[in-house]
């Protein structure tokens, strides 16, 4: 199974609301979420970083992958938009 079906499915668990899927989910893209937090004030981190778990676990539980274009229908959406 590649990663991005790992992926997939992980956001189908978490949408099903197992919590151990959002929390795996949450872990898997902490790393980036810290890095980011170094482009803050240190006082702000800790309740950005907070805020920022929790938005990714609505954002996980709410994202629609029916609605997500495959890389074709990507390009062309880019392509669409060039031309405009």
């Amino acid at each position: 199974m590649s990663k991005i079906d790992d992926l997939t499915s992980l956001i189908k668990d978490a949408q099903n609301k197992e919590t151990e899927a959002v929390l795996l989910f949450v872990q898997t893209f902490k790393p980036k979420l810290k890095s980011s937090l170094y482009q803050t004030s240190l006082s702000e981190r800790e309740d950005l970083e907070q805020e920022l778990t929790i938005k990714v676990m609505e954002t996980v539980c709410n994202y629609n992958l029916d609605d997500t274009p495959g890389f074709f229908e990507f390009i062309e959406q880019i392509e669409k938009k060039r031309t405009e």
